[in-house]
């Protein structure tokens, strides 16, 4: 008990420092250093980004070459990104907590064609973990340390207004990209001429969204196809441009729509597709989370959006097999 008067008014002065003081933190967007991991649903994880406390980080060798640490405790400090082994890692599935897991153990973790040094947990998944041979291999979360929270990366509703509106907006950049990736394949000529091209529909097939920190600005991810009818010589499976990329719409009627455009088959080779992880704040900022993987590779990046850009932050190669 305080009965000092002195010291009472000691103690409100120093309560109030401390919350004015959490207030400036709060503001300038500090945070305690934190590692971000995937989980998949054997139990093996890959670190793939950390937060420094000031800045993004992604210290892992892309290749397992040499010998492993004898243990987890001979792995050297800067390999963690920040500064020490973390205690225990919550798991997140895109803005839901699901659970708690701790490291067992080094282990080597099989991505496609690829062996990266990754982390042995305790986790137990409810669904029975496929053999590694599947790919891309089932994910169970996001793995976050230092009781970081893990915020949505919502789907948006097939149909829904914004879901048709988001589908007006990229037609002309549809095309505009379907053209520039044609005339990037060296004497082949594109069976389709350009206005049956564009007499052919586009299908938005996914697509995801967040506020944006700059006001009055929403952010979306698009995935989206063009597919042709399938000729003789396709066996079946004929053309298809696929269109990937973000849709930035704000006030105003501003919009700014930046895509990637693929030529390819019914098949999809070569294109990647997006499993949202979800969102995290850092520096006063908000950051999506998310995988990025295909038939031939596999990829995890932390990035920043802004009304018109979004800058990777942080990436990390999970795998790959040669073409």
């Amino acid at each position: 008990m305080v009965n000092s008067p002195v010291m009472r008014v000691a103690l409100i002065i120093g309560l109030i420092g401390l919350c004015v003081a959490g207030g400036r933190a709060e503001q300038r967007g500090e945070n305690p250093p934190f590692l971000l991991g995937v989980l998949n649903r054997d139990g093996l994880a890959i670190p793939f980004a950390a937060y420094t406390g000031k800045r993004w980080v992604a210290p892992w060798p892309q290749d397992q070459r040499g010998e492993m640490p004898m243990t987890i405790d001979d792995v050297d400090r800067d390999w963690w990104g920040i500064g020490e082994k973390p205690a225990s890692l919550d798991v997140w599935w895109n803005g839901t907590r699901t659970g708690e897991v701790a490291i067992t153990s080094l282990s080597q973790v099989k991505v496609l064609c690829s062996v990266r040094l990754g982390l042995r947990t305790d986790y137990k998944a409810r669904e029975l973990a496929p053999p590694r041979l599947r790919q891309p291999y089932p994910k169970d979360g996001l793995l976050v340390s230092a009781g970081v929270a893990v915020g949505p990366i919502e789907s948006v509703e097939r149909g829904s207004t914004e879901w048709s509106r988001a589908l007006a907006l990229i037609q002309d950049e549809f095309n505009k990209n379907e053209k520039r990736a044609i005339n990037s394949f060296n004497g082949w000529k594109h069976p389709f001429s350009e206005d049956d091209r564009k007499r052919t529909p586009i299908t938005m097939e996914a697509m995801y969204r967040t506020a944006s920190d700059e006001p009055g600005w929403t952010t979306y991810f698009v995935e989206s196809v063009r597919q042709f009818p399938a000729r003789l010589r396709d066996g079946g499976c004929g053309l298809a441009t696929t269109g990937q990329g973000w849709v930035h719409v704000g006030p105003g009627g501003k919009t700014h729509v930046d895509l990637t455009s693929h030529v390819t088959y019914c098949d999809r080779k070569g294109v990647g597709f997006m499993l949202p992880f979800g969102t995290v704040r850092a520096g006063g900022r908000t950051y999506w989370v998310y995988q990025y993987s295909g038939y031939d590779g596999e990829f995890y990046q932390v990035v920043r959006p802004e009304p018109d850009d979004v800058k990777v932050v942080a990436g990390y190669h999970g795998g790959s097999c040669p073409e």
